[in-house]
């Protein structure tokens, strides 16, 4: 890989590199540092990556989830509850703006939840996208989306209540 080849692929991928890492360990600090790794794995061994397989924002990004996994197991701050049902947040909406409630609704999916949400919304992947950057059968994924959406759905209730009710009047 060329210096040139880096420059590109650093400026094409940081941003969705440190977004992912982000929403996954909930911690800018520990987001800077795996984009920080990440980029320096791909300056260090190019050849890891074969663009047979696949795109290099997939890789990328595969590479990220990894080691943003491996440092939410060394702090054991997560337990994975993907198939868990999550109930409806306890939230304010007056008091907070709308982007900070559904963030917190995302950072109380289970992480496989999250990181396939975040993949498929904010990152714009398709289910093979997805199911290659986190090394699972699409089926897997389509559900882990599903899932996903519907406890979004459910975290988000009392938002949506609490915006239908400001439009009654008593």
């Amino acid at each position: 890989m060329t210096e040139r080849d880096f420059r590109s692929a650093f400026f094409e991928h940081k941003d969705a590199i440190y977004r992912l890492a982000w929403r996954i360990t909930n911690s800018s600090a520990s987001a800077e540092d795996i984009t920080q790794d990440v980029l320096l794995f791909l300056l260090r061994q190019p050849d890891r990556f074969d663009s047979t397989r696949g795109r290099l924002r997939s890789f990328l990004l595969g590479v990220t989830r990894n080691l943003a996994w491996k440092k939410l197991s060394e702090q054991q701050r997560w337990e994975d509850l993907d198939d868990a049902l999550l109930p409806a947040l306890e939230m304010d909406p007056a008091r907070a703006e709308i982007a900070d409630l559904v963030g917190a609704a995302l950072q109380a999916l289970p992480l496989a939840q999250r990181e396939a949400l975040v993949l498929a919304e904010y990152e714009g992947f398709s289910l093979a996208e997805i199911a290659e950057t986190v090394g699972a059968d699409v089926g897997t994924v389509k559900s882990r989306l599903h899932r996903a959406r519907e406890n979004m759905r459910r975290l988000l209730a009392p938002l949506k209540e609490s915006r239908s009710n400001c439009g009654t009047v008593e």
